[in-house]
């Protein structure tokens, strides 16, 4: 007994001594270890591509900044009751993300989005409801795991969650619709805990034009010009994927702060309207920003004929590359936000199968932790740093936009 209770002891000085050596302080995160040795092989000795992959998600885990689970959890089987759930483990045959599925992903944040489908604007709609319902499940989630996961606010937060072993869980909202045109509304959000919002949906706002259906503004309003000059002022992203070409580049050279596309990929590579076109990417630069890929077989198909993998992803993160330059790269895979079998690689466990793949492609360290994460927080902390100026020297926008409504039954 003497002996055994020894052997147990000492395994367990060597897995906690283990531990210790892998635990990952705020400091370290996100920043590249290889430093000046980029052009060598990011590769081990006797390292595969994978076992690299890991190794560097360790320190550099991934940041994704659109995933809908909140919605598959409200419109799926559990209707948005979560009481009796087990999010450790949910069927693979209908949900993309779970809590075991994103630790084996080595996700260290998830922006999840509050998703609300949008309608023409004139219409009267149950929008800021709705939203206010998924801000609210996301913070059950949170609330129920909160051994897995914590609200995080900043970038602080971020580093400070990861460093303790959380996946820290920010808010996104998908559509300016959701505010129905109030300066108020959009305030309350940021109390809330929501720090980007994607200017629209698939439909028009009153004041910015979508990416679908004939453009009616020529891109931004007035209007669109002051909410984005509110965003920046409290420190909410302005995200430009699903708008026109037009709100693009007037959002890009309009904000006061660095903008993200959440979830989009190369217009170029797939030319669909949800895509980034080249002269946009080459604004990037000049203004900084960062283009999160997405996975989702339609915005990064290649060729039609093969199904889509890890390859198309490296084809649009290279290419982006390649124009805008690697550090406006990050990940936005979108996962929970279409058909089970509508992406390049199956699920949120499957991130690193991407990172080696990039491996493979000779990508240095230092453009690996970037794209992990690295890039986005580097956008995340010039928006809070213009935050913090604009508190200081500007008055906030106090109305928005009144747009007259009709009721339709």
């Amino acid at each position: 007994m003497h002996v055994a209770l020894v052997a147990c002891f000492v395994a367990f000085t060597i897995d906690h001594q283990r531990e210790q050596r892998e635990s990952v302080s705020e400091s370290q995160l996100w920043t590249s270890v290889s430093g000046a040795r980029a052009e060598f092989s990011v590769m081990r000795l006797g390292e595969t591509p994978i076992d690299a992959a890991l190794r560097i998600l360790k320190y550099a885990p991934i940041i994704d900044t659109h995933n809908d689970w909140p919605g598959a959890l409200s419109w799926g089987p559990t209707k948005g009751v979560i009481k009796n759930a087990d999010l450790n483990n949910l069927p693979p045959t209908q949900f993309h993300t779970d809590i075991t599925r994103l630790r084996e992903g080595r996700v260290g944040a998830q922006f999840w989005s509050a998703y609300v489908a949008c309608s023409e604007f004139h219409r009267q709609d149950d929008s800021i409801k709705n939203t206010l319902t998924q801000i609210d499940l996301i913070k059950r989630i949170v609330n129920k795991y909160s051994k897995t996961f914590g609200l995080a606010r900043t970038v602080a937060d971020i580093r400070y969650l990861v460093s303790h072993g959380k996946i820290a869980s920010l808010i996104g909202i998908e559509g300016g619709h959701q505010i129905d045109g109030s300066m108020a509304v959009l305030r309350q959000y940021y109390e809330l805990g929501v720090r980007y919002m994607t200017l629209t949906h698939t439909c028009h706002t009153a004041w910015t034009d979508s990416c679908q259906g004939t453009p009616i503004h020529g891109g931004l309003t007035k209007d669109g010009y002051r909410f984005i000059n509110e965003m920046n002022r409290l420190g909410m992203m302005v995200d430009i994927s699903h708008v026109s070409p037009d709100s693009m580049q007037q959002a890009i050279e309009a904000s006061a702060a660095p903008t993200i596309f959440s979830h989009s990929s190369s217009f170029a590579i797939t030319p669909v309207p949800r895509n980034v076109p080249d002269n946009i990417l080459e604004l990037l630069p000049k203004y900084d920003g960062v283009v999160m890929i997405a996975f989702v077989n339609d915005f990064i198909r290649v060729n039609a004929t093969v199904p889509t993998s890890v390859n198309d992803l490296a084809e649009h993160i290279e290419h982006i590359k390649s124009v805008a330059g690697v550090e406006h790269i990050g990940l936005g895979a979108d996962f929970d936000g279409s058909g089970i079998n509508d992406f390049a690689i199956k699920d949120t466990s499957k991130y690193p199968e991407l990172i080696a793949e990039l491996i493979r492609r000779k990508f240095t360290e230092k453009e690996i932790v970037g794209i992990t994460g690295g890039n986005l927080l580097r956008v995340m902390e010039k928006v809070e740093a213009v935050a913090r100026k604009l508190k200081r020297d500007t008055d906030i926008e106090e109305i928005g936009v009144t747009v007259e409504k009709q009721c339709f039954f």
